[in-house]
Protein backbone atom coordinates (compact mmCIF):
# COMPACT_ATOMS: atom_id res chain seq x y z
CA UNK A 1 0.00 0.00 0.00
CA UNK A 2 1.47 3.33 -0.90
CA UNK A 3 0.75 5.14 2.28
CA UNK A 4 2.97 2.40 4.24
CA UNK A 5 5.73 2.60 1.90
CA UNK A 6 6.04 6.42 1.18
CA UNK A 7 4.83 8.08 4.96
CA UNK A 8 1.42 9.54 5.22
CA UNK A 9 2.98 12.38 6.45
CA UNK A 10 5.04 13.21 3.54
CA UNK A 11 1.86 12.13 1.45
CA UNK A 12 -0.04 14.98 3.13
CA UNK A 13 2.66 17.56 2.62
CA UNK A 14 2.55 17.24 -0.70
CA UNK A 15 -0.87 17.36 -1.13
CA UNK A 16 -1.47 20.67 1.03
CA UNK A 17 0.62 22.17 -2.03
CA UNK A 18 -2.93 23.38 -4.39
CA UNK A 19 -1.32 23.09 -6.93
CA UNK A 20 0.31 19.43 -6.53
CA UNK A 21 -3.12 18.43 -5.23
CA UNK A 22 -4.52 19.89 -8.79
CA UNK A 23 -1.82 18.06 -10.92
CA UNK A 24 -2.93 14.84 -8.87
CA UNK A 25 -7.08 15.44 -9.28
CA UNK A 26 -6.56 15.47 -12.91
CA UNK A 27 -3.78 12.11 -13.14
CA UNK A 28 -6.09 10.69 -11.09
CA UNK A 29 -8.96 10.36 -13.61
CA UNK A 30 -6.28 9.87 -16.71
CA UNK A 31 -2.76 9.63 -17.76
CA UNK A 32 -1.16 13.56 -18.96
CA UNK A 33 1.75 14.46 -20.36
CA UNK A 34 3.13 18.08 -19.18
CA UNK A 35 1.74 19.83 -22.16
CA UNK A 36 -1.52 17.90 -21.57
CA UNK A 37 -1.37 19.37 -17.53
CA UNK A 38 -0.56 22.80 -18.82
CA UNK A 39 -3.46 22.69 -21.16
CA UNK A 40 -6.04 21.28 -18.14
CA UNK A 41 -4.61 23.75 -16.05
CA UNK A 42 -3.21 26.95 -17.55
CA UNK A 43 -0.44 27.12 -16.07
CA UNK A 44 3.02 27.53 -16.80
CA UNK A 45 5.55 24.88 -18.01
CA UNK A 46 8.83 25.37 -15.46
CA UNK A 47 6.04 25.76 -12.50
CA UNK A 48 4.11 22.71 -13.40
CA UNK A 49 7.57 20.58 -14.03
CA UNK A 50 8.52 21.55 -10.75
CA UNK A 51 5.71 20.26 -9.30
CA UNK A 52 5.80 17.04 -10.98
CA UNK A 53 9.21 16.87 -9.95
CA UNK A 54 8.23 16.97 -6.47
CA UNK A 55 5.55 14.35 -6.73
CA UNK A 56 7.63 11.90 -8.62
CA UNK A 57 10.54 12.16 -6.28
CA UNK A 58 7.73 11.24 -3.37
CA UNK A 59 6.70 8.34 -5.16
CA UNK A 60 3.15 9.74 -5.40
CA UNK A 61 3.23 9.75 -9.67
CA UNK A 62 5.22 7.73 -12.03
CA UNK A 63 6.33 8.70 -15.46
CA UNK A 64 6.73 6.55 -19.02
CA UNK A 65 7.66 7.23 -22.26
CA UNK A 66 5.30 7.54 -25.26
CA UNK A 67 6.97 8.13 -28.16
CA UNK A 68 8.45 11.93 -27.44
CA UNK A 69 6.49 12.63 -24.62
CA UNK A 70 6.90 11.72 -21.03
CA UNK A 71 3.59 10.82 -19.47
CA UNK A 72 2.64 10.80 -16.29
CA UNK A 73 0.24 9.06 -14.15
CA UNK A 74 -0.29 8.58 -10.31
CA UNK A 75 1.09 5.55 -8.86
CA UNK A 76 -1.07 3.78 -7.15
CA UNK A 77 -4.99 3.36 -6.35
CA UNK A 78 -4.72 4.16 -2.79
CA UNK A 79 -3.49 7.91 -3.37
CA UNK A 80 -6.58 7.85 -6.09
CA UNK A 81 -9.36 6.62 -3.41
CA UNK A 82 -7.66 9.04 -0.42
CA UNK A 83 -7.88 12.12 -2.99
CA UNK A 84 -11.46 11.16 -3.40
CA UNK A 85 -12.26 10.41 -0.02
CA UNK A 86 -10.84 14.29 0.36
CA UNK A 87 -13.10 15.50 -2.22
CA UNK A 88 -16.23 13.72 -0.64
CA UNK A 89 -15.29 15.33 2.59
CA UNK A 90 -14.42 18.73 1.63
CA UNK A 91 -17.83 18.61 0.14
CA UNK A 92 -20.04 17.57 3.14
CA UNK A 93 -18.07 19.55 5.74
CA UNK A 94 -19.77 23.20 6.32
CA UNK A 95 -17.78 26.46 6.67
CA UNK A 96 -19.62 28.27 9.59
CA UNK A 97 -17.51 30.95 11.02
CA UNK A 98 -18.02 32.01 14.50
CA UNK A 99 -15.85 35.17 14.75
CA UNK A 100 -17.83 38.64 15.80
CA UNK A 101 -17.93 40.15 12.61
CA UNK A 102 -19.71 36.75 11.05
CA UNK A 103 -21.96 37.01 13.87
CA UNK A 104 -23.67 40.73 13.77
Amino acid sequence: MLLNKIGEANIYKMLSDETRLKILKLLSSESLSVSGIINKMGVDQPLISHKLKDLRENGLVISYRSGKNIIYKISDDSLRNLLRAGSEAGKKIERICKCAECDE
